[in-house]
């Protein structure tokens, strides 16, 4: 993880809605060792809310939800307020709540606004995500911080590098723990084939020439041809699913 050369600097630190609980628990493990820091908590209900609450109901954080204090019917954001002030005592002081976001450009959007308008500094943002979506998320709160004319320099921490390895039935297979409070084999792969849709500068792709949240992005040769071939595989028959 981040240093203390780089915590102690630390104005922000954001944690972007995912259904990851290592993201959460990095994040106020972070947020406890920061001096000064405000703890951006950002996400709606969207596609992983029902998944997050899930994992949060199956993790050491289940007694949260069987006490009531998370509930399926939240926002992602609410659920990790609950979390970090329950299970690791983060002052509500410390937290900025963004609760209306949908996509990774509105996460940055509107969690910037709302440090403004809380008077907080942001000239440091460290920013967490699902591993999957991290390196999209980082380059899209560097784009809105420009657009919104913030000079902030936006930094990653991805809690994870995900692996797979051969499963005995010629399948790939999470290796032993990674299955924990993270995803299914199918979900994992539809998050990494959509990244790729994604990160594609073209009229599906949130590049220029689609949805502008993110600026013109050369994808290396490699990784469209590997994208091509699992596309083309029984993999992407699972990752529909």
């Amino acid at each position: 993880g981040p240093g203390p050369e780089v915590l102690s600097g630390l104005d922000v630190i954001a944690l972007l809605g995912n259904q990851v609980i290592a993201t959460l628990k990095a994040a106020c493990e972070l947020m406890r060792r920061s001096l000064g820091a405000t703890l951006v908590l950002s996400g709606g209900a969207g596609h992983s809310t029902p998944l997050l609450y899930d994992n949060l109901r199956l993790s050491s954080y289940g007694g949260l939800v069987r006490q009531g204090l998370v509930r399926e019917t939240m926002a992602e954001a609410e659920m990790y307020t609950a979390v970090a002030q329950a299970a690791f005592h983060i002052p509500a002081g410390s937290i900025l709540i963004e609760s209306r976001s949908r996509n990774s450009a509105e996460n940055a959007r509107f969690s910037l606004q709302i440090l403004k308008d809380a008077n907080r500094r942001q000239r440091t943002i460290l920013v967490l995500q699902d591993p999957t979506m991290q390196r999209r998320s980082t380059i899209t709160w560097a784009r809105e911080a420009e657009i919104a004319g913030s000079d902030a320099r936006v930094l990653s921490h991805a809690v994870f590098v995900p692996a797979v390895e051969p499963g005995l039935d010629g399948m790939p297979r999470f290796p032993a723990g990674q299955d924990q409070g993270t995803w299914t084999l199918e979900r994992f792969l539809a998050l990494i084939l959509g990244e790729v849709k994604r990160l594609r500068d073209d009229k599906d792709g949130y590049g220029p020439l689609g949805r502008n949240f993110l600026p013109h992005l050369e994808i290396p040769a490699p990784v469209i041809e590997s994208y091509d071939r699992v596309s083309a595989s029984r993999l992407n028959a699972l990752s529909a699913r």
